[in-house]
């Protein structure tokens, strides 16, 4: 019998295949064709009757699609290849209390199928216990702990939060957990991420005494890891509220950084710990020249030391407004002394050093303001063509850089496109666009990498300043934007793709923009499935709130209403268009 169980599954499968393949091709009609192929010969096969439904929903015809779906559920499956069909179903019609209608009944149908009951993660307390009663498995005890987490975490009143809480810690606490420190936590010691988490815990339970001196332990390991210097002031602010002080967290960091000034090759943490502890007490009002000195000579022994890596502006920027507006003047020129060129001249000697160390330069005085003082015509000439300058001299540092590296000289180029935006940002002039648009920083072929984002962005702005929305949108296929990118940077182009008239290219755009959000709230289901089938608790809340923020996006929002003006205006009857 169980062999023919198996034949008779292995006919199934093979009938099934091209049903499958069409579907996933998106060929509908044909996948339907077959399904009616296989139909004819098993006509109670419910996985090719689901199938067809399938089928039938993605050409439109959702009635006759919901018709054979309530068919096959008055059958009540249990296959797993059914019940998955049907789930699909279920997700595109927007409908998901039916999935767990299905598999509810399933499970009662067949109350002792392990496969059945571990597929179903829906009422996922009672499944779970129901799972570990059937089998007394750990991670099946533990799935219905971390769903009474989940109620705690999507719980609005906090009230219901603490009552969820407190039940799944008594859950917790049955299998031998004891808070942080117990029998569990001992057989983790080994594990490098179990001390950082233990300390990110007792930063929840604001146990900012123990979480302190767990920092201080870890900053002791690792001088450069930012993460531990942020928690680690936050605890620290915290105790100087009761018994703690600002010269204990001086000396700490004193001690910090020699020992980083002993290493061959120093750290950037311990430099900018000063000056990110500088901010916090700054906004809390104290007075923290008092005790760590001069802001200008803590961002000067920074830039002292890292002035020549790309990071230091990034590093710098959110410390930058600390310096007093009268002073910013004198900052610059501080800036300018450390690296010993003068205004104009070319870096020669000291190749790419000299070359990053000026962009850095360049850019602080951008994050400062001087900009602002020059006129519109300044900021164009001689500001922008001696950026061009810098980068086409910057050309014979690149000669062993290989063609998948950043090139030294690209942030020139970038920094003179910011200047020629800006400034025909202010007057219009066509004519400033072209010549920006056309220039070397933008165009250049020296360099294929050239910034992957920055330099096409730059080049995706200009066109759609003058309207120009083909150039626009060629520079953008050039970019393949896709998954989150559609997101993240989609919008840059969304936005001016409409108004240029290039209705065939928007509602491809719209539709490829739409599809992404849609597919990753559906598909995201699958990825707590995941999470709660090999046990990755930790990852569920990350999933839920990246769900929440796609479905959230504003971005998605403006598109979906867009899409709707675009059907409007393409509409040969306006009232039927509103009806759908």
């Amino acid at each position: 019998m169980a062999a023919k169980t198996h034949v008779d599954s292995s006919v199934g499968e093979r009938r099934l295949r091209p049903i499958y393949d069409w579907l996933d091709n998106g060929n509908n009609k044909k996948a339907l064709q077959e399904a009616d192929k296989v139909l004819k010969k098993q006509p109670n096969f419910q996985c090719a009757k689901v199938l067809k439904a399938l089928a039938l929903l993605r050409l439109g015809k959702e009635d006759e699609c919901i018709q054979l779906l309530d068919v096959v559920r008055a059958e009540v499956p249990c296959d797993d290849s059914t019940l998955q069909a049907m789930t699909i179903c279920y997700r595109e019609i927007h409908n998901p209390e039916r999935i767990c209608e299905i598999y509810e009944a399933a499970t009662k149908k067949e109350p002792n199928n392990e496969e059945l009951l571990d597929t179903l993660i829906h009422k996922q307390q009672q499944t779970a216990m129901a799972l570990y009663k059937l089998k007394p498995k750990n991670p099946y005890y533990f799935w219905a702990v971390m769903s009474v987490v989940m109620q705690a975490y999507k719980a609005d009143d906090k009230l219901c939060q603490n009552c969820w809480c407190c039940l799944s810690q008594r859950g917790w606490s049955r299998r031998g957990a004891s808070g942080v420190e117990g029998p569990l936590g001992e057989k983790l010691v080994s594990y490098v991420f179990v001390p950082l988490k233990r300390a990110s815990l007792l930063m929840k339970l604001e146990r900012w005494q123990d979480s302190n001196i767990l920092f201080k332990l870890l900053l002791r390991e690792d001088l450069d890891r930012w993460s531990y210097y942020v928690d680690y002031f936050t605890s620290a602010l915290a105790l100087m509220d009761s018994d703690s002080s600002v010269e204990m967290c001086k000396d700490f960091l004193s001690l910090v950084l020699s020992e980083n000034e002993a290493l061959s090759r120093k750290l950037r943490g311990p430099y900018l710990a000063y000056l990110e502890l500088y901010r916090r007490l700054h906004e809390r009002g104290d007075k923290p020249e008092q005790v760590l000195g001069d802001i200008m000579e803590l961002l000067m022994r920074y830039i002292d030391n890292f002035g020549d890596k790309p990071c230091c502006v990034s590093d710098l920027k959110i410390f930058l407004p600390l310096i007093p507006s009268n002073r910013t003047k004198d900052f610059i020129h501080r800036v300018n002394e450390s690296i010993g060129l003068k205004e104009g001249e070319l870096p020669t000697s000291g190749g790419k050093t000299d070359a990053a160390a000026l962009i850095s330069r360049v850019q602080l005085s951008r994050c400062v303001g001087c900009h602002m003082d020059l006129s519109v015509s300044d900021k164009l000439a001689p500001r922008a063509s001696s950026l061009l300058q810098f980068y086409d001299h910057g050309h014979t540092f690149n000669r062993d850089t290989l063609h998948t590296e950043f090139a030294c000289n690209d942030p020139y180029a970038l920094l003179a496109c910011s200047y020629s935006i800006r400034r025909v940002g202010r007057n219009r002039n066509q004519s400033a666009h072209i010549r920006c648009y056309t220039s070397p920083g933008i165009r250049s072929h020296h360099q294929p990498i050239q910034f992957p984002c920055q330099a096409p962005l730059a080049s995706l702005l200009f066109p759609s300043l003058v309207s120009a929305g083909g150039a626009a949108h060629r520079t953008y296929e050039l970019l393949d934007v896709k998954h989150m990118q559609l997101d993240s940077l989609g919008y840059y182009h969304c936005n001016n793709i409409f108004v240029t008239g290039q209705f065939t290219a928007t509602s491809a755009l719209y539709e490829a923009t739409l599809k992404f959000f849609t597919a990753n709230y559906k598909d995201s289901v699958d990825h707590l499935t995941f999470s709660y089938k090999f046990g990755s608790f930790l990852k569920i809340e990350e999933f839920v709130e990246f769900r929440e923020r796609l479905n959230n996006s504003l971005h998605y929002a403006l598109v979906t209403v867009e899409r709707m003006l675009l059907e409007l205006l393409a509409s040969k009857n306006f009232s039927e268009t509103v009806k759908k």
